[in-house]
């Protein structure tokens, strides 16, 4: 198999989020050669292991001395480890550190290093500058791909759309393209939800596919549909794969290193809105929010939540104090 068949392939493996099998092939494959080649595959391994969680294997495994590409990740690897310990205070530090990273040599063209460091910005909240960092994204498939999903954050569904059309002029049959219409399409609702759950059923046909990324995919378009069994059935089974059994080795370029269960955060929140829209319990519903807040206590669900919690209760409390006078 030639070199460009070989990246191709783990490009659609990343895409669809098969990470484990990324991981596996990169370690595994004598196919490729050229210097390019070989770096491109590495920054798809550790990107992977970002991916997992795996973010000390990731510090540790990059040196100063690597290529920018791997630094952008070591750096993302670096504010997602501090955030995950509710450690937030650095945070304008790791943003001082990805603009200068990216005015150092050609890094500002380099796709690898801005698709990274805007996604230090988009945790940070900068979304703006995120986008800055994206400007120069010319037929760089991955940085239109992390423009659509900040466009959204944004509300700004009509650049979304308009990212996505001129996608389509340059990578008309790419997966990835296929998912960019799918978060859109969702967001558009109406007949697009069937639309939305169409791309992902596709996707979910292979095995290779039927990942923890795309059974979420389903389970939201399901949820958009009302098909609230079908949504829960393939929630649970991205729980089960969400975990990787216990014991199991994972190889990175200098160390081998155990890797322990973890839960996913977009499962759990698929999970939180499945629950309420069928009408469970809450304490079912209290439950899933209390396994997100320990793997994900800064997740903007959570904030988001807690903010209308608190305005809910200032809220009921000004009632209150109506009913009493």
């Amino acid at each position: 198999m030639d070199e460009e068949s070989v990246l191709f392939g783990l490009r659609n493996l990343f895409t669809i989020g098969n990470y484990q099998t990324v991981i596996n092939e990169v370690s595994s494959n004598n196919g490729l050669f050229s210097t390019e080649a070989k770096l491109e595959a590495q920054t798809f391994l550790y990107r992977s292991y970002v991916a997992q969680g795996k973010y000390n294997l990731v510090i540790n495994d990059i040196g100063s001395n690597d290529e920018a590409s791997l630094k952008a990740i070591k750096l993302l690897a670096e504010y997602l480890a501090d955030k995950q310990k509710n450690n937030t205070t650095n945070a304008e530090d790791y943003v001082v550190k990805a603009n200068n990273l990216l005015e150092e040599g050609a890094n500002r063209i380099n796709a690898v290093v801005q698709v990274a460091l805007a996604t230090i910005l988009v945790q940070a909240g900068r979304f703006e500058d995120a986008l800055r960092t994206l400007h120069s994204r010319q037929k760089k498939l991955e940085c239109s791909a992390l423009a659509v999903q900040i466009y959204l954050q944004l509300d700004r569904l009509d650049l979304a759309r308009n990212e996505v059309a001129s996608v389509k002029t340059w990578a008309e049959d790419a997966l990835l393209l296929q998912m960019m219409e799918a978060w859109v399409d969702l967001r558009v609702g109406g007949e697009k939800y069937q639309e939305a759950f169409y791309i992902y059923e596709e996707f979910g046909q292979s095995n290779t596919a039927q990942t923890v990324k795309v059974l979420n995919g389903q389970a939201a378009a399901n949820l958009a549909l009302g098909r609230y069994p079908e949504a829960e059935s393939l929630l649970l089974e991205a729980q089960n794969k969400a975990s990787i059994p216990k014991g199991q080795m994972l190889r990175s370029r200098n160390l081998m290193v155990l890797v322990q269960d973890s839960d996913n955060p977009d499962t759990l929140i698929n999970m939180i809105a499945c629950a309420t829209l069928t009408a469970k319990s809450q304490d079912i519903v209290n439950r899933y929010v209390s396994q997100l807040r320990e793997v994900a206590p800064q997740h903007p669900y959570l904030q988001d939540l807690d903010l209308k919690s608190s305005l809910f209760d200032r809220s009921a409390s000004r009632f209150a104090l109506i009913d009493t006078a």
